[in-house]
């Protein structure tokens, strides 16, 4: 989908966020808006959003001279998550049915907003995975998810967050537990932006035990196809279902030329809800509607 207007307020929200982490001062901050105001005035408004910002985001650490700020962050997230693993497993274990609720759970995992400060409230976190099964899917393509994979040899897992990639490990394991003969690989960004997954929150949380880890050589806030690597391009096409997780995957893919990806995430802007005509806020596991 194409930038929105109302997206250029996420652009500047996101100088302002990493500019208050790093307490810049105000010459600083002044400096980085005003070359980044100047980048949305003549960009390309026929992107999406997560390729426009790519481009805000590298203006922000080319002036802060640090590619990843958020990395201290990225890092306390995908540890505590990892570390409430075993209650998590042990909540698909004790359900009726465990594909379902991971799949729940890991829907439920991109609720967490991943602010950029130092506090985790674990039992929000808990509580939020402790009641995903009540969750209502406001588009729910859950039975035809299931039904692609008991027939796919291969799945393409594009992640989102960090922290959210632990549970997207636990998802993938089970989804190899029922269906054993499935190849998975986990895509990851190419380059740090923002608190999106690159190979290194891979690493941390040890995808490489569920699933084989490709980069998708680029540092777009999403999977701009166009320019990926042409690695993982093959895989892309290749590949018979694709989970996409994240806002910014969903805005990145909804319009690409093959079928069978599906979108799991919340809609978290008027933009996205007023598109798929939900909620502000609703969790969703979409297809594509792209006809192969």
């Amino acid at each position: 989908m194409n930038l929105n207007l109302e997206c250029i307020v996420c652009n500047i929200r996101q100088v302002l966020t990493v500019t208050d982490l790093l307490e810049l001062d105000a010459a600083a901050k002044e400096s980085i808006m005003r070359e980044v105001l100047g980048y949305l005035h003549s960009t390309n408004y026929q992107r999406s959003n997560p390729e426009v910002i790519r481009g805000t985001w590298e203006i922000i650490t080319r002036h802060i001279n640090d590619p990843n700020p958020y990395r201290e962050i990225k890092c306390l997230y995908n540890t505590k998550l990892q570390d409430l693993a075993a209650k998590i497993r042990t909540q698909i274990d004790l359900s009726q049915d465990k594909l379902d609720t991971a799949l729940k759970i890991a829907i439920t995992a991109n609720l967490i907003d991943f602010a950029a400060n130092h506090t985790v409230d674990e039992a929000m976190l808990l509580q939020k995975i402790a009641d995903a099964n009540e969750q209502q899917l406001a588009i729910d393509d859950s039975k035809p998810l299931l039904e692609s994979l008991k027939t796919a040899r291969t799945l393409l897992y594009l992640g989102d967050n960090c922290g959210e990639i632990a549970i997207d490990k636990i998802f993938i394991a089970y989804i190899k537990a029922a269906y054993p003969h499935i190849k998975v690989y986990f895509g990851v960004r190419g380059k740090p932006i923002v608190n999106d997954v690159t190979e290194d929150d891979a690493a941390m949380v040890q995808m490489h035990e569920a699933a084989e880890v490709i980069s998708n050589g680029d540092g777009s806030l999403g999977t701009v196809v166009a320019r990926t690597s042409p690695a993982f391009r093959e895989v892309f096409y290749q590949a018979d279902v694709i989970i996409a997780k994240g806002q910014g995957n969903f805005e990145s893919l909804s319009e690409i030329d093959r079928g069978n990806i599906f979108f799991l995430f919340m809609a978290k802007c008027d933009v996205v809800a007023g598109l798929l005509q939900i909620p502000k806020l609703s969790i969703v596991c979409a297809k594509n509607t792209y006809d192969a």
